[in-house]
């Protein structure tokens, strides 16, 4: 089932931000560093990419499928292009940027194997930094899935390709150095303002759960929330991925 963003885009911003501590982690892992030329794959509102340009100067292009997410990044004063990047060649002459940066995206890409070769035809001497969940995080690490929401595991497996296959997909592609790290993506408070972003469905995977499982699941975490004498905090890991074009 595919995901419509038109309403997404409309809430992102407020729902998904990226964290300055993520974006400076997500900089480190992968040497981004000072006036180079970044391609951020999957931009969808532009979120990292401002971070990013908070945090560094750097020349960034992003690219998504979504015209209503990539509206809101044009708001951001970014440079961005519609493309399909699952299946056409990316609008790039080849070894152009510097890293490519993929966050919480390639769970969307139905063709893997063809955007990590296209990734490494645009790379000069370069990285490509990935985000993502490996299927331990997804049933272990997500604040309320495992207790309310139990369908959304088996969604999100079936969606997301685990870390050692996105490893050897990487090197089938050309890339070298590979490695991976568990990072911390959030510290959440379980509370009245965290239902509100589930209500709304903030995570994709609550757009495929089937309505009634999503409204009890909805229900649950509603009643739970309300038997609480103080704060609940929940920690959302996901991991890092990168692998190198030697030039």
């Amino acid at each position: 089932m595919s995901i419509d963003y038109t309403d997404i885009s409309q809430t992102y911003d407020e729902y998904r931000s990226f964290s300055k501590h993520r974006t400076q982690k997500l900089a480190e892992f992968g040497g981004i560093r000072e006036g180079m030329k970044v391609l951020d794959v999957g931009c969808g509102t532009g979120s990292l990419a401002s971070q990013l340009l908070d945090l560094l100067n750097l020349d960034i292009v992003g690219v998504d499928i979504s015209l209503p997410m990539l509206r809101a990044a044009r708001e951001k004063s970014l440079e961005v292009i519609c493309t399909n990047a699952a299946n056409n060649r990316l609008p790039f002459r080849d070894s152009c940027f510097d890293i490519i940066t993929a966050t919480y995206v390639i769970h969307q890409i139905s063709n893997l194997e063809h955007l990590f070769s296209e990734c490494h035809r645009v790379l000069r001497d370069g990285a490509l930094v990935l985000l993502t969940s490996s299927h331990e995080q997804i049933e272990n690490e997500h604040p309320v899935f495992k207790r309310f929401f139990p369908g959304a595991i088996d969604i999100d497996k079936a969606r997301f390709p685990d870390v050692p296959v996105i490893c050897d997909l990487l090197v089938t592609a050309g890339f070298h150095d590979i490695k991976h790290e568990a990072v911390l993506g959030e510290r959440i408070s379980i509370d009245e303002e965290y239902l509100r972003k589930v209500k709304g469905k903030y995570v994709s995977t609550y757009r495929l759960l089937p309505q009634t499982e999503f409204e009890r699941g909805v229900n649950k975490l509603e009643t739970y929330i309300r038997t609480l004498s103080q704060p609940e905090y929940a920690t959302w890991r996901g991991t890092l991925i990168y692998g190198r074009k030697r030039g």
